[in-house]
């Protein structure tokens, strides 16, 4: 396993660990308890940076334009599905900030939008992670010659260091165990059918 697609595979598990707590919220929710606000903020912050910002930047700067030079195109194919996924769960997760603020707000009917996106983007990034883990980052593997890997690797380590830090990506690590914790959730079906839709 190359050290750059470890990283990126470690960090999906973290991810992972943070929808299943938003599916735990949907289920509390439909139980009739309520996932508390600050705790739905929290899961917004770490998917507007560890997820997004960090990780998702980790493969949109970095990894997917490696995998274009090495033949892969941009629109289409595998690259262009994990960017249209990229892009979709960003429209869930502006939804699911304007659903919290009008929660917050004191807008109490705001529960079923925040609810709605929150699992929406687990659902969406559950399956999206499965592609990733199964199928994309092997092709990548194959494909990329060793050298192109070792500088994939300094890459990841800059970014990161620009975009959280190891204070900030410690504080995400703690926080994505103890929401969780908070929040248990059976886990997902795996996703099935075809890579490209």
């Amino acid at each position: 396993m190359k050290a750059a697609i470890q990283e990126l595979m470690d960090e999906h598990q973290v991810i992972l660990r943070v929808c299943g707590a938003l599916r735990g919220m949907c289920l509390k929710a439909a139980q009739g308890g309520a996932p508390d606000a600050a705790d739905l903020a929290a899961a917004l912050d770490f998917i507007k940076t560890f997820v997004d910002y960090c990780h998702h930047g980790k493969e949109e700067d970095l990894l997917f334009p490696a995998m274009e030079e090495a033949g892969f195109p941009r629109d289409g194919g595998p690259v262009g599905v994990m960017l249209m996924e990229h892009a979709q769960g960003r429209e869930f997760v502006r939804a699911l900030a304007a659903a919290l603020e009008r929660l917050k707000a004191g807008e109490a009917a705001a529960i079923k939008d925040v609810l709605r996106n929150a699992s929406g983007y687990a659902e969406l990034l559950t399956a999206h992670i499965f592609k990733e883990d199964q199928i994309l980052y092997p092709m990548a593997m194959d494909a990329l010659p060793e050298a192109r890997w070792e500088v994939l690797r300094k890459e990841f380590a800059r970014v990161e260091a620009q975009r959280m830090g190891p204070e900030k990506r410690a504080a995400y690590l703690k926080l994505a165990e103890r929401l969780a914790a908070a929040y248990p959730a059976p886990a997902p079906a795996q996703p099935t059918g075809p890579f490209c839709h």
